[in-house]
């Protein structure tokens, strides 16, 4: 698998959800396409297992509207240590709300919340195994 340009063989995917049912949920998708997940309930710990992965870490699912540091401030950070990385941003506005918010530097994808299991393996399918 080439990220960017960087091949990572078997890319993690690290999810960001400040509700752990959803992270449940969520991990169970890239898990059964065969990717390692890591999960984080806020964008303070985000950034701390994004730093401690990034050699893994293949692409990225934010929520943006947790409590404390915000999915916008999250992304903002996030890409600040990798500015290729790949962010799918969850939320429960439209994919062109979600991208006003974030004028001159998109997040790679947007997926809407509550998200559908066919939806987000399609996403990290495309940004992980390329089109």
């Amino acid at each position: 698998t080439h990220v960017h340009g960087n091949p990572i063989p078997n890319p993690t995917v690290l999810l960001i959800d400040a509700d752990k049912k959803i992270l449940d949920v969520g991990k169970a998708i890239p898990q059964r396409l065969g990717h390692e997940v890591i999960t984080a309930v806020s964008g303070e710990e985000a950034l701390e297992q994004f730093t401690r992965h990034r050699e893994s870490i293949g692409c990225v699912v934010l929520d943006l509207t947790m409590p404390g540091m915000d999915g916008k401030t999250t992304f903002r950070h996030l890409r600040g240590l990798s500015p290729e990385l790949p962010v799918i941003i969850a939320s429960g506005l439209s994919a062109d709300q979600v991208s006003d918010q974030f004028n001159g530097m998109p997040p790679t994808s947007v997926i809407q919340k509550p998200y559908q299991v066919a939806d987000l393996s399609a996403k990290i399918q495309s940004i992980l195994n390329g089109p």
